[in-house]
């Protein structure tokens, strides 16, 4: 059975949040809503295999660390 990118969810990688990418799918990925810096992106690319959720982008924006706290 195929499963579209409709109903595709992703991990978020650094939070382990489920999420759904909207770059394949018709609807805007968060990625586009979300401005960040070189630096972050860089840094972002080198640590990640994939996308992040929407909420680890918009703190990474705001200045939080690229790489997520230790969970406990």
């Amino acid at each position: 059975m195929a499963v579209s990118n409709d109903d595709k969810t992703d991990t978020c990688p650094r939070c382990g949040a489920t999420f759904h990418c909207g770059i394949a799918g018709p609807g805007p990925c968060a990625c586009t809503q979300v401005k960040l810096d070189t630096r972050p992106l860089r840094a972002m690319m080198s640590l990640y295999p994939s996308c992040l959720c929407p909420d680890c982008l918009r703190a990474i924006a705001a200045g939080a660390p690229v790489q997520a706290p230790a969970r406990t």
